[in-house]
């Protein structure tokens, strides 16, 4: 007899438990959980420790600075709009006690999810009055058709994500149905559940066994039950992972065959001498990792990340003079025509152009043919563009090096397709001016080994911040500031975050702002860029700034990455509290190139303050000010957005981890790490894999992450 499995009970369907209905079955479907494993990984996003529910009436001041839950009934729901066009969403709610009023700010629209006489749980550190009454600001609300029956699960009880057309009760009359089956003898299974990890890795590591772990996070009787099923769930997602992982590499080594080069020490380092400046020691470590990669019998895969302004490109240049040298081409793939061009500029600068040829391929370029012909006959060159350079039209028969710039702006499949007509894996180098997170990049990019540029070239001033407020008298001091960077002979970026006024949003067009600063600013040269004008309109403007024939350039968010005007000292960004934490600190990274002093102002919306924003808003806000690091800045980012999809070929939305947190949960990351470097035997390996391939279905349709 044995204990029953992830495999086994991934192949029962949900309608064979008692109580799930076909009705009922059919809405489950529709939320994706189809199994018995999927309802026991649904594990519940919080719970409610029934010691903190309240009646309205026993909340006084004493709970101000603390999480209060109470339960009750929505009496009225209403909306009012300020005079600075702030919403106001207000629930009126009471219970047996007494009423209360909760408060929503911003375009939540609360008012369209809840409606008067439905049942609600409310969390959130009330605010008492000196009359007594009580108000919630932007708390947590739930809505219950099943109140009665949140008692039955002790103090601690599970909340768990909306399924249309069922009950909470349902769901845990479900869970609860499946895990007496787990605890009984029945058929040739013995109670328990296969536990792939060896019984002395659980007992070193203090570990529940799985099915307690199972069990305790769906019905815990207390915080302690709660946080050691967690942690073992959440070992178990990391140690998944890197079984994936780990697969991927040995898979890949095997089956690719690495290209042979034939560059010198001696060539890379009269290369490196040639250059119009010293490499930091970061470059150079990072130069010596690709470089021992491409010497490898299987292909690189290697991430290099680094902040504004650390210098990823020369490294490329360096690497792709390597790879030309001994007889190949190489390919670099910008997200954007305006990227591609800046690398195209950069790179020109550095490579030994008696050695090496450079060619521009984008949508836009007008020497097509003879680009494709050397494209096609294999000449050694370095080919820069954008997605044109994956067209079907276009074939590379020589390709050794690709490498790939802001990685997370282009697909799995797009990346795949920067390959040989012969089939040949080239070298592929990811380049990212998005600081990860090592949480996230240990997890992401498990499959890539990974080189960090983490120091600026020397001569850089750091960019001195300011968080300026949309009052009147805040755009005066804006202006001041600007005519204090343009007596200096230095130029300024504005920069909008769209292009045409929208009624639904309350955010300066970059066409208004451009006759705003053409008018204050007369005597000088304003111009205005967008992704909708044609590339020759844009390469104009941008040699216009990049010779100092523009003054102030009003801009969208088509120059956030890879634009170089080191004579440009000012960058105010319009309307800073709609743009994400990275990207606040791409575009500040626009300026600060050279050894000027260089501002960035972030500026809130006219006619709006700190307290009038998102509290999402503010705290990047005040990120951004106070934190130049970027590695932090993302840390700090991924705390507030969430850690995205971590596997399977999507890159954005709800995370695949069912339980791990890449925000809160590094050091567990760590250990399971450790606890996976244990496993010696190859069985339990294999074993481990297997079960990963369940769990982690979406994974395998991308086939890796090259």
């Amino acid at each position: 007899m044995v204990e029953r499995s992830f495999k086994y009970l991934d192949e029962i369907e949900l309608s064979f438990v008692r109580g799930i209905g076909e009705k009922k079955f059919a809405s489950l479907k529709k939320s994706k959980l189809k199994t018995v494993v999927d309802l026991i990984r649904y594990f519940p996003r919080t719970h409610i420790d029934r010691s903190k529910v309240k009646l309205i009436s026993e909340i006084d001041k004493n709970d101000e600075n603390n999480e209060v839950t109470i339960f009750g009934t929505i009496d009225k729901v209403s909306v009012f709009t300020t005079k600075t066009r702030l919403r106001i969403a207000t629930l009126s709610i009471s219970d047996e006690s007494g009423s209360l009023k909760a408060k929503w700010f911003g375009p939540q629209y609360i008012e369209s999810r809840f409606k008067e006489g439905e049942v609600v749980a409310v969390s959130g550190k009330p605010e008492v009055k000196k009359t007594g009454s009580v108000d919630f600001k932007n708390p947590a609300i739930e809505k219950f058709t099943d109140i009665e029956e949140l008692n039955e699960t002790g103090s601690f009880i599970p909340i768990y994500k909306k399924v249309e057309g069922m009950t909470s009760a349902s769901i845990r009359k479900g869970l609860k149905e499946i895990i007496a089956i787990l605890e009984s003898t029945k058929d040739d299974f013995t109670p328990g559940l296969f536990d792939v990890l060896p019984s002395e890795i659980i007992k070193e590591h203090s570990l529940e066994n799985r099915l307690q772990s199972v069990k305790k996070i769906h019905f815990p009787k207390n915080e302690v039950d709660y946080k050691n099923a967690r942690r073992r769930l959440v070992l178990d997602e990391f140690i998944y992972l890197r079984s994936i992982f780990e697969n991927l590499k040995s898979k890949y080594k095997n089956e690719n065959k690495g290209l042979v080069y034939t560059f010198s020490n001696s060539d890379i380092d009269e290369f490196i001498d040639q250059l119009p400046f010293q490499l930091t020691q970061s470059q150079l470590k990072a130069v010596n990792e690709i470089l021992e990669d491409f010497r490898k019998n299987y292909p690189m895969k290697r991430l290099l990340q680094g902040d504004v302004g650390s210098g990823k490109t020369v490294v490329a240049t360096i690497a792709s003079y390597a790879a030309i040298k001994s007889g190949y081409q190489v390919a670099l793939m910008a997200p954007t025509e305006v990227l591609a061009e800046q690398h195209f500029a950069s790179i020109n600068q550095f490579m030994n152009k008696d050695q090496c040829d450079i060619y521009l391929l984008t949508s836009s370029i007008k020497d097509r043919e003879n680009i494709l012909d050397n494209l096609n006959n294999g000449k050694p060159a370095l080919y820069i563009g954008t997605h044109a350079l994956i067209q079907e039209s276009i074939k590379f028969s020589n390709l050794g090096f690709a490498i790939i710039d802001e990685q997370q702006r282009f697909g799995v499949e797009q990346r795949k397709k920067l390959i040989n007509e012969t089939g040949d894996i080239p070298d592929q180098l990811v380049m990212t001016a998005t600081p990860i997170p090592r949480t996230t990049a240990l997890s992401i990019y498990g499959d890539l080994e990974i080189s960090s540029i983490n120091e600026l070239p020397p001569g850089r001033k750091d960019i001195t911040s300011h968080l300026i407020e949309g009052s009147k008298k805040d755009n005066e001091t804006i202006y001041d500031i600007c005519e204090f960077h343009l007596q200096k002979k230095s130029q300024i970026f504005v920069v909008c975050p769209f292009i045409e006024e929208s009624e639904l949003v309350d955010i300066q067009a970059a066409e208004n702002v451009f006759i705003e600063y053409k008018e204050k600013f007369k005597d000088y040269n304003v111009s205005i860029l967008h992704g909708k004008m044609s590339f020759d309109e844009k390469d104009q403007i941008m040699q216009d700034m990049k010779n100092g024939k523009v003054d102030i350039l009003v801009s969208t968010v088509v120059i956030e990455v890879g634009i170089d005007i080191p004579n440009a000292t000012l960058m105010i960004i319009e309307s800073a509290e709609r743009f994400g934490l990275n990207q606040l600190h791409q575009l500040r990274g626009r300026v600060g190139r050279s050894d000027k002093q260089s501002e960035c102002i972030f500026h809130v919306s006219k006619k709006k303050t700190l307290n009038t924003i998102s509290e999402d808003g503010k705290r990047r806000l005040e990120a951004i000010v106070n934190i130049k690091d970027g590695f932090k800045l993302s840390e700090i980012d991924l705390e507030i957005r969430g850690e995205g999809k971590v596997t399977g070929t999507s890159q954005s939305g709800q995370s695949d981890l069912k339980i791990a947190d890449l925000r809160f949960d590094y050091e567990l990351l760590l250990e399971s790490k450790n606890i996976f470097d244990k496993i010696e035997s190859e069985d339990i390996k294999k074993l481990l894999f297997e079960e990963a391939q369940i769990l982690f279905p979406n994974y395998f349709k991308a086939s890796g992450t090259t």
